[in-house]
């Protein structure tokens, strides 16, 4: 018997014992697994990453691999990787069944010009490097990614998120609930929606802007192309629009219960009378490009910058 337990009454010594080597062994069974694997993968091919909480980080590479590594936390059932052709899919694999699993933290090296799926209810996703398509949902975690010339569409109901150009022509498209939002240095085409979660969007030239919110604010710093379209609706939000460069537009604007400032001299007037509600509409330059924006409850503040 332990010497620890020598003198005491057996029965007492009998029912210690197995609590003692409980605990003694609690840690290793509590530990995190370490995973490291390599699969060989098409350069411009699409990888799907899956993991439910903790950690995604994407990172692209010069090699025509895909390596995960990282740890997978206490209750993951283990990690699948699968490479066929031009798809290689990787999951953290959890029960079907609720209970407890702690996070799961992955880092993930994929050729650079690779386009990426990555879902996750709870985990963060990071990306850096990656010059392919990409797509990333999560529900409750935070997206901070960089975007080049392909599309690139990000979803989130909690999550806040942030992504970083580098003034390459693309289409970009956000969706979130009551996340917060950041973009910056984007060229092309965006579409963003949000319900509760404010915007701010910097970009040096847009062709196409709509940007939609229900109950959050929203900043659009941007040039205008050539006959370029910019759309923007809240409902209880304040909007705000600052044109880099020569303005060449049509201006309608409309609010219900907020006011309209602008530079460029225009003044709003009354929709009616008796009842609330003012419009603006003007002609800048020649007036290819198109600016629409309206408001129910909130200001509108248009810039030249």
């Amino acid at each position: 018997m332990n010497n620890e337990l020598r003198g005491l009454p057996t029965g007492f010594a009998r029912s210690v014992l197995p609590a003692m080597v409980l605990m003694a062994t609690a840690p290793a069974l509590l530990a995190d697994t370490p995973v490291d694997r390599t699969v060989d993968a098409h350069p411009r091919g699409e990888v799907s990453i899956n993991n439910t909480a903790g950690e995604i980080r994407v990172i692209g590479w010069g090699r025509d691999q895909v390596q995960v590594t990282g740890t997978l936390g206490d209750g993951a059932e283990g990690l699948n990787v699968v490479s066929e052709g031009k798809y290689t899919s990787i999951k953290v694999e959890v029960p079907r069944r609720s209970r407890r699993v702690n996070d799961s933290e992955i880092e993930v090296r994929v050729p650079v010009g690779s386009r990426i799926n990555v879902t996750s209810v709870a985990a963060d996703i990071l990306v850096e490097g990656v010059k392919g398509a990409q797509r990333l949902h999560s529900v409750s975690g935070d997206i901070e990614t960089e975007v080049f010339e392909e599309d690139a569409a990000l979803e989130t109901v909690n999550g806040n998120f942030d992504v970083r150009g580098h003034d390459e022509t693309g289409l970009l498209t956000i969706n979130t609930v009551t996340g917060d939002g950041d973009i910056r240095n984007i060229r092309g085409e965006i579409e963003a929606q949000s319900v509760n979660g404010d915007l701010e969007i910097e970009g040096s030239e847009f062709d196409r802007a709509r940007v939609k919110t229900t109950n959050g604010d929203v900043t659009l710093e941007a040039g205008m192309a050539d006959r370029a379209r910019f759309e923007m609706d809240a409902i209880n939000g304040e909007l705000r629009l600052d044109i880099l460069g020569d303005v060449n537009a049509e201006f309608d604007i409309e609010t219900f219960n907020g006011g309209i400032r602008n530079d460029f001299g225009h003044e709003p007037q009354r929709k009616s009378r008796y009842g609330p509600g003012w419009v603006l509409r003007f002609t800048e330059g020649n007036g290819d490009a198109r600016v629409r924006i309206k408001t129910l409850n909130g200001d509108v503040e248009v810039r030249s910058r």
